[in-house]
């Protein structure tokens, strides 16, 4: 296992030497980091590929983790939405469903004993959450773009893996990670913000992070939650 040290945390990866043209980064299920690489290149060039994806990484690996321990979803366990932590309830019922109370969330499953039904009520809950929050901070973020943007962009909510959010600016699209439903509305609506920042600047330059600091001040707290920081 080879290791790094990014922002004062450390990065562990697999390295597997291989016949490729580049240096390829995947970041499994489970939260693992695997780097591929031919022989020929050096261990100090893929350090220093690591380290330049360190943010992408973290923030991969820390959505891992949270999904991976979402999918116990044990009776007492604590679960969030729009950033709020709610007591997870489960009770038997003829009809998978759930309910959202004001300190708890039940999650009404036919078998106890089904973990499988369990998260895809949970996964349910998240995308009906997203579905009606998101297009309304796509409007709230909208007027200082208005006159970049023809039309508030087309949303598409995805489970993306690796990302909180992309653009397409030439096609007037944005895609939200629909696992964003978890967090607080100000940290959905910095990643917002962020993607409409690329229809001015379709990089990260430091012109596109002065835009970004202009339109959403707290961007760098609620960056530091997104990749758990905090």
């Amino acid at each position: 296992m080879e290791s790094i040290e990014f922002e004062g945390q450390r990065i562990e990866y697999s390295l597997i030497r291989k016949n490729v043209k580049n240096i390829n980064l995947r970041i499994k299920r489970d939260g693992s980091v695997v780097v591929s690489a031919s022989p020929a290149v050096p261990k100090e060039v893929i350090n220093e590929f690591v380290a330049d994806n360190g943010g992408r990484i973290l923030s991969a690996v820390e959505k891992c983790k949270a999904q991976n321990a979402v999918l116990t979803l044990e009776e007492g366990s604590v679960v969030r939405l729009l950033g709020k932590p709610y007591k997870l309830v489960l009770e038997e019922n003829s009809a998978n469903s759930y309910f959202i109370g004001e300190d708890s969330i039940t999650l009404f499953v036919r078998d106890m004993d089904d973990f499988g039904m369990r998260q895809k009520i949970y996964n349910l809950l998240i995308k009906n959450t997203a579905d009606i929050v998101f297009p309304r901070l796509m409007e709230e973020c909208f007027p200082p773009f208005k006159n970049i943007c023809k039309s508030v962009p087309e949303l598409r909510i995805k489970d993306l893996k690796s990302q909180w959010g992309n653009c397409y600016h030439k096609r007037n699209l944005i895609t939200l990670n629909l696992r964003l439903a978890v967090y607080d509305i100000n940290v959905i609506k910095s990643v917002v913000y962020h993607e409409y920042c690329h229809f001015v600047y379709q990089n990260h330059s430091k012109d596109f992070y002065n835009l970004l600091s202009k339109v959403c001040p707290n961007w760098k707290a609620c960056d530091r939650i997104l990749k758990n920081k905090k």
